[in-house]
C-alpha cells in the first residue's frame, strides 16, 4: 500500500484530488491513491489531449474555463509532469497553491525512506527506491523504481531520478536537474542546477548548472534548456 502524506496536517476529510496532466504519470498517480485508500483522483486536466490517455472514473477536463467551473470540487492536487521537466512542475504547483489546493506526497510501502531523512511536499517515490540516512529530498522531487539516494545527500527541488540510478553518499543536486536511467553520480559531485546526467553516465565530477552531460565518465554535451507555459495556469487564477 502506498503512503500518503497529508500537507494540511489535518486528515479527517479524505482528499479530492486534482492531477494535472493526462498520461502515464497521472495514470500511477490516480492507481497509487486508489490503493492507499485515503482519497481519490476527482478531476484529470490536461489541455494537450482530447481524452485521458488512460481508463479512469475521474472527470477528464482540457478546457481551462471548464476547470475554472469545478475547481471547488477538489481540495488538493499532484503534478504528474514527469520527466526532465522538473521546473515546470515546481511552477505549475506554486499556481496551484494560490487556488488554494495542498499537495500530496506519494511514498510507495515497497520504497524505504530512513527516519533520518527527510521529504519535501509532492514528492514521489516509487516501488524498490531507497533514500539512506541523514539526506534531504526537496519538494516535487520524483525519484523512480529501484532507485537509490545514498547517506547524506542533499537533492533539490523539481529533480527527477529515473529508474535503477545510483546516488552515492554526500551529493548535491541542484533543483530542476535530472538523473537518467541506470546513470551512477560518484560521492562529493555537485550537479548544478538544471543539469541533465543521461542514462547509464558515470558522474566523476562536478556538474556546471544547465549542463548536459553523457558517458563513461560522464562529460558535458551541450546546455540544458528549462522550459513552462504558464498561459493556462494564469488564465486559471484569474
Amino acid at each position: 500500500m502506498t503512503q500518503y502524506v497529508d500537507e494540511s496536517k489535518s486528515n479527517s476529510v479524505p482528499p479530492s484530488v486534482l492531477l494535472w496532466g493526462g498520461k502515464s504519470k497521472a495514470r500511477i498517480v490516480e492507481e497509487m491513491l486508489r490503493e492507499s485508500g485515503i482519497g481519490e483522483a476527482s478531476i484529470i486536466f490536461d489541455n494537450t489531449l482530447e481524452e485521458a490517455a488512460f481508463e479512469t472514473s475521474a472527470m477528464f477536463i482540457n478546457d481551462v474555463k471548464v476547470l475554472k467551473e469545478n475547481i471547488s470540487r477538489v481540495t488538493h492536487y499532484a503534478v504528474c509532469i514527469s520527466g526532465a521537466h522538473g521546473y515546470a512542475r515546481v511552477k505549475t504547483a506554486e499556481y496551484l497553491e494560490r487556488l488554494g489546493l495542498k499537495p500530496v506526497t506519494l511514498i510507495h510501502e515497497r520504497s524505504f525512506v530512513e527516519p533520518t531523512s527527510s521529504v519535501g511536499v509532492g514528492c514521489q517515490i516509487m516501488p524498490g527506491a531507497v533514500v539512506h540516512k541523514f539526506s534531504s529530498i526537496g519538494k516535487h522531487t520524483f525519484i523512480n523504481t529501484n532507485a537509490t539516494v545514498d547517506h547524506e545527500c542533499v537533492i533539490g527541488d523539481g529533480v527527477h531520478i529515473m529508474g535503477n540510478a545510483a546516488i552515492t553518499g554526500m551529493i548535491e543536486i541542484g533543483d530542476f536537474s535530472t538523473v537518467g536511467t541506470n546513470a551512477t553520480v560518484l560521492p562529493f559531485v555537485k550537479i548544478g542546477e538544471g543539469a541533465f546526467v543521461g542514462a547509464g553516465a558515470v558522474v566523476t565530477k562536478d556538474v556546471e548548472p544547465y549542463t548536459v552531460v553523457a558517458g563513461v565518465p560522464a562529460k558535458p554535451l551541450r546546455k540544458n534548456e528549462l522550459q513552462f507555459y504558464e498561459d493556462i495556469l494564469l488564465e486559471l487564477i484569474r
